[in-house]
């Protein structure tokens, strides 16, 4: 018999998302899904297929509202650095702003095929985007052209990252915006 015979998928999603943001794929259970979203394995395997599908959708749906957030960073900034410390900022805010992408770093050794592809298309989104900004950056002069285009956005994607594990500690919370400007004082 179901726990709930109404419920709302969104709603169900953003639980689920909390819990495999905070616990990640591997450690997630059904049970804990069930638990969380109060349905039971039933109307979840009805509704969102496997763990690993209803893993997808949550990241999908988080990726793109990612995405869009991004976009509205870089339409509205006309400083190429300025972008880049808003994008950085917005990596140490991810959790207030309901995406799951801290947790797709602890994903990456993940033997599910598909979720290592999912992370290595993440981050090749995020190495293009870095090194287009960091080429307008260069062409304006705000960057300087010590280095290649390439080589900052691979450093600015380890930055991200690195950013990323630093926040899952709460006693670097005051050092996330030092290593923010340093980050930036580096391709200035």
């Amino acid at each position: 018999m179901s726990k709930n015979t109404s419920f709302s998928k969104a709603k169900i999603l953003n639980k689920v998302t909390a819990l495999f943001y905070s616990k990640g794929y591997c450690a997630t259970s059904m049970q804990d899904i069930v638990e969380v979203s109060n349905l039971n394995k039933s109307s979840i395997y009805n509704t969102f297929g496997s763990k690993l599908e209803l893993f997808i959708e949550c990241f999908d749906s988080c990726e793109t509202k990612y995405r869009r957030d991004i976009q509205k960073i870089i339409m509205v900034s006309t400083n190429p650095l300025k972008t880049i410390r808003e994008i950085l900022e917005l990596s140490i805010n991810e959790s207030v702003n309901g995406y799951l992408i801290p947790n797709y770093i602890s994903e990456i050794k993940n033997k599910e095929p598909l979720i290592s592809r999912l992370v290595n298309n993440q981050q090749v989104y995020l190495v293009d985007l870095f090194e287009d900004i960091v080429k307008r950056g260069q062409n304006l002069g705000s960057i300087n052209n010590s280095k290649s285009s390439k080589q900052y956005a691979n450093y600015l994607l380890t930055s991200y990252q690195g950013l990323q594990i630093m926040k899952s500690f709460p006693e670097n919370e005051y050092k996330l915006q030092n290593v923010i400007y340093d980050v930036i004082s580096v391709i200035e």
